[in-house]
């Protein structure tokens, strides 16, 4: 397949979208790797002594999404992701049931820049929002 037709799969009104949540067991395999041990994250009472029901998914993990989004969700794999801008709206709980959406918002035919807005959701209420911006490369 010719390297235009690649890019030209980039369409204007290009929309992504997935159901995911994340476990107990993801967040602590998360600390693990992240070195991020913090109570809020991974203590149940140290968390209700701050008026939640349960530990917080850790940002990072949450929009560990984007990652998905550019290394695996794009019409091919010659994206590189180099820049990303995060808003975390509202808490998010281990095994809250979530969707990540995101469009295409801006496409550089001069430079391959690729500019996606994102969002993830539970129950219609928005959780985590921002920008992302990647670099088409073959």
């Amino acid at each position: 397949m010719n390297n235009i037709r690649l890019w030209d799969k980039y369409l204007d009104d290009l929309h992504i979208e997935w159901s995911f949540s994340f476990s107990m067991e993801d967040m602590q395999s998360f600390a693990k790797l992240s070195g991020d041990f913090n109570p809020i994250h991974t203590n149940l009472e140290f968390v209700k002594s701050k008026g939640f029901q349960a530990p917080l998914v850790h940002g990072l993990l949450l929009s560990s999404q984007i990652s998905r989004l550019i290394g695996q969700e794009l019409p091919d794999k010659n994206a590189i992701l180099v820049a990303i801008k995060v808003d975390f709206v509202l808490p998010c709980f281990p095994d809250d049931k979530l969707i990540f959406g995101a469009d295409l918002i801006n496409k550089s035919d001069s430079t391959y820049a690729l500019e996606f807005k994102f969002y993830i959701l539970k129950d219609k209420k928005t959780l985590c929002r921002g920008k992302v911006d990647a670099i088409w490369r073959l």
